[in-house]
């Protein structure tokens, strides 16, 4: 685990942590410490010291010694790499191609997508109202059989459709101009892209916590700045929702990427010590975002997308209006290739398709093939992937959202506990919402307390009405004696001081 570890801290592309460094310095006005660089970036120590030096010199920057000995990068001119030339140019113009050319094909798919949903729709809807005006016009007409098969139908056809095209055109024209002149009526807000709800509809919207161990690592560091460099087990339990094995694999790393220190206080308390995070300007520490356990960030519930109930349910009935389409003309197309059947004995829709329509008036004999394949096999595939992606992508969702739930939930027990340690009552931790109100909450909240409890070596008691309260008494001792400890830390011993030499002059 170690070695594994080591080798992940030492060996490592330098390329993305020197693009994370120059986006940082940017923010930071062009002006940094290491120490600053790692608590903003997350980045081990090593890999922020070995790629300044490259930053240092591709975008002409400068070095200022400080009065304690410390260094701080700065870039007078602003960022601006100096690498020229025909491999560089190339490069820059080969990453920046690949970002557009992906955001051209993501583009280009969700467009796909849409057009296949929506045009099999439109596709499969034409057929049916035209099957239904034919239907119409040879029930109304009294010519021959064989006439109603053939040209003189397209008369009464055209009728019809006319007539009903201009009906439907009629009653459009007047619901929209009775809505216009409405004075009370809302207007409208643009709605999200139809293609978007599609794409979100069958492949999500991403995971919103992808970046959380960056996040959850930057939020740590600001928080052991805040606290003198100092940090203990029990308290990362609470800013991370770890359990006890798990804060320890966290602080293990923590002390190879950042150079810290385990160290045991007079009273027997073990903390861990982090003097290279401290070494910068004064009013840098007290820019620190979190002071204490309980000001941390929760995970976010992943969505199973972020369409309207409205949108998904349009969706769900084209797809599920291809799928039934799709499945007849696959159906009733491979029957015509078997010969198993005869003309007669074809569907209604199939047989106005494949008698009426290519044979009568286009002159295709046997169409069988093509309505199998682009009006059965395609469309049915497409649909019952449609539907299937999404299906597997909501149980693994649901199933990764009762973990998240859980890991809020063990988050805010810990933070509580903290605050709390004699008398506590498990029970009396509630959810603040749906992002931490895991399955059978009381169970684990009890069964976290416990084990902790057990690691703790906590005493329990039972009320008189049958209250189970525990009392950790060893963790009231350790969080008064690093508090102390903490009394003891002179920051002025790590603060970086005036320049005193600087190569800009």
């Amino acid at each position: 685990m170690a070695v594994s570890l080591a080798r992940k801290v030492y060996d490592f592309k330098m390329e993305p942590v020197k693009n994370k460094l120059v986006s940082t310095f940017r923010r930071r006005r062009n002006e940094s410490s290491i120490a600053d660089l790692v608590a903003v970036t997350g980045l081990p120590k090593y890999q922020v010291e070995q790629t300044a030096k490259v930053v240092l010199d591709e975008y002409g920057g400068h070095c200022k010694v400080t009065e304690s000995g410390e260094i701080l990068y700065y870039f007078p001119s602003g960022m601006h790499s100096r690498v020229r030339g025909f491999v560089p140019g190339m490069k820059r113009f080969g990453r920046a191609f690949l970002m557009a050319a992906g955001k051209v094909f993501s583009f280009l798919f969700k467009i796909w997508i849409m057009v296949m949903l929506v045009g099999y729709f439109i596709l499969f809807l034409a057929i049916l109202v035209a099957a239904l005006v034919a239907s119409i016009a040879l029930s109304a007409s009294s010519r021959s059989d064989s006439r109603r098969r053939g040209r003189g139908m397209g008369f009464g056809g055209m009728f019809l459709v006319v007539r009903l095209l201009e009906l439907f055109l009629r009653i459009f024209f007047w619901v929209n101009l009775t809505r216009a002149m409405d004075p009370d009526r809302p207007q409208r807000k643009r709605g999200r892209p139809f293609y978007k709800s599609v794409f979100g509809f069958v492949f999500g919207e991403g995971d919103p916590n992808a970046d959380w161990e960056s996040r959850e690592k930057i939020r740590i560091l600001s928080f052991i700045r805040s606290q003198k460099g100092v940090v203990t087990i029990e308290e990362l339990m609470a800013l991370t929702g770890r359990d006890f094995a798990g804060a320890n694999r966290l602080v293990n790393s923590l002390l190879v990427e950042f150079e810290g220190e385990p160290s045991v206080t007079e009273e027997g308390t073990l903390y861990f010590f982090f003097p290279e995070l401290l070494r910068t300007k004064k009013e840098e520490l007290l820019l620190s975002e979190m002071a204490t356990v309980d000001e941390t960030e929760y995970k976010r519930l992943i969505p199973f997308s972020d369409n309207k109930g409205r949108a998904n349910g349009a969706i769900v009935f084209f797809n599920a209006f291809n799928l039934l389409f799709g499945a007849y003309f696959a159906y009733f197309g491979l029957q015509a290739l078997s010969g198993v059947i005869s003309e007669a004995g074809f569907g209604t829709l199939y047989s106005f398709l494949h008698v009426t329509i290519f044979g009568t008036y286009l002159g295709i004999p046997d169409p069988a093939m093509g309505f199998f394949i682009a009006l059965g096999l395609v469309p049915l595939v497409f649909s019952l992937f449609f539907f299937v992606i999404p299906l597997i992508r909501n149980i693994r969702r649901r199933v990764s959202n009762e973990t998240i739930k859980r890991e809020n939930l063990r988050k805010r027990l810990f933070s509580a506990l903290h605050f709390n340690p004699r008398g506590f009552n498990p029970l009396s931790v509630q959810p603040s919402g749906e992002a931490d109100g895991a399955a059978n909450t009381p169970a684990l909240l009890r069964r976290e307390t416990e084990r902790f409890a057990a690691e703790m070596k906590a005493e329990v008691e039972e009320t008189d009405n049958g209250t189970i309260l525990y009392n950790f008494g060893e963790l009231e001792r350790q969080i008064a004696d690093v508090a102390a400890l903490r009394k003891t830390v002179d920051l002025r011993k790590y603060e970086v001081g005036t320049t005193v030499f600087d190569t800009n002059e």
